[in-house]
């Protein structure tokens, strides 16, 4: 996973979608201090928290993650210095539960044909690498803001 910063002013964004957990945001543009652009091309995730802080004319610093499978913002910095922070999680939690949906569903063919069904056993070490991984991902994007020594606000 790779982590990173924008310090600037948003000017645009669009959101795609907005869900309870997470919301799609697409093209957002930022102004550099030095007069740059800097783009997030695609689909990037942010929480519900991180999505009302990301309005047009908001500056500060910004935290940016790269996971497997998506990118997203999980923190920002006001110019103040305060740090909004909120990690989707939904990845993570879903690799959890399906790990364990994958053994209850070998067991459970085991006990009834003897013999377990195979996809569901590939799928035990894979959900399991996979739940390493995006755990990883939010830890590092944790020690990220927390090394900027920034006051952090992190909401539940």
């Amino acid at each position: 996973m790779a982590v990173s910063v924008i310090d600037g002013t948003l000017e645009s964004v669009t959101v795609k979608r907005k869900a309870s957990r997470v919301w799609r945001l697409h093209d957002l543009v930022f102004r550099t201090a030095a007069g740059g652009e800097t783009r997030l091309d695609g689909m990037t995730v942010v929480t519900p928290v991180i999505g009302v802080a990301l309005q047009p004319g908001v500056s500060g610093r910004l935290y940016v993650y790269r996971a497997i499978d998506h990118k997203g913002i999980h923190a920002v910095r006001s110019p103040d210095g305060s740090v909004l922070m909120k990690f989707p999680r939904s990845n993570e939690t879903l690799m959890a539960v399906l790990f364990f949906i994958n053994i209850a569903a070998a067991a459970a063919m085991f006990a009834i044909d003897g013999s377990p069904n195979w996809l569901t056993v590939a799928l035990i070490p894979f959900t399991s690498v996979l739940w390493f991984l995006y755990r990883a991902a939010r830890r590092e994007a944790e020690a990220q803001v927390i090394a900027d020594r920034a006051p952090v606000i992190e909401l539940a």
